[in-house]
């Protein structure tokens, strides 16, 4: 099924969760090679309350520029977050959606803090997510749920965004973006080497 909705600020259109997954699966596996090579990605729903973050502090800009992404979502009629393409003024952009990794009972959020938070704001109880699992490492840091992050207007430390944050197993990407850059960087290298 694709979707498609015109709105004042651009076009969302839904691309199906099965299209999308390889090539986040291979995004993660150039992020961390051995953890993440063998690593399983299946979408599913989640109950936000069982999603936890190793991000204790988040800024209260990024999280209304979430809800408003989220109300852009459900004015076109499709579920938060599906993964979708957008279109404004010329321009296109892929909006991934969330993904988690999953450590034994907990889901850790390796994307999609703001959306989560927005969606839990709004009263939301559960979304749809890519869940990784394998054998992965840990979390970096200490994890709390989401109801437990704080928020600031000012742009937070990072020792008072994470906590206990060991720098060495942070899966930080190198050009910064997180998932969502390194997925736009898979899409056009599988895009270059196609005939």
């Amino acid at each position: 099924m694709t979707s498609a909705v015109s709105a004042a600020d651009g076009v969302l259109r839904e691309i199906e969760p099965e299209q999308i997954r390889p090539v986040i699966a291979s995004a993660l596996a150039r992020m961390r090679p051995p953890a993440y090579g063998d690593a399983r990605l299946s979408w599913q729903r989640i109950e936000l309350s069982e999603l936890r973050s190793i991000v204790h502090l988040v800024r209260r800009q990024r999280l209304e520029s979430a809800c408003e992404l989220l109300g852009r979502f459900q004015d076109a009629g499709l579920g938060p977050y599906a993964p979708v393409r957008t279109a404004a003024n010329g321009e296109t952009s892929l909006v991934i959606p969330p993904v988690a990794e999953s450590h034994g009972a907990d889901l850790v959020l390796l994307d999609g803090v703001h959306r989560c938070l927005a969606a839990l704001a709004c009263g939301l109880r559960s979304i749809e997510v890519f869940v990784v699992r394998g054998d992965l490492p840990g979390p970096p840091g200490d994890v709390c749920a989401l109801a437990e992050i704080g928020l600031t207007s000012a742009h937070p430390e990072p020792e008072r965004t994470y906590r206990n944050l060991r720098n060495e197993d942070f899966r930080r990407v190198r050009d910064g973006g997180g998932l969502e850059a390194v997925v736009r960087q898979e899409i056009a290298r599988l895009t270059r080497e196609q005939p």
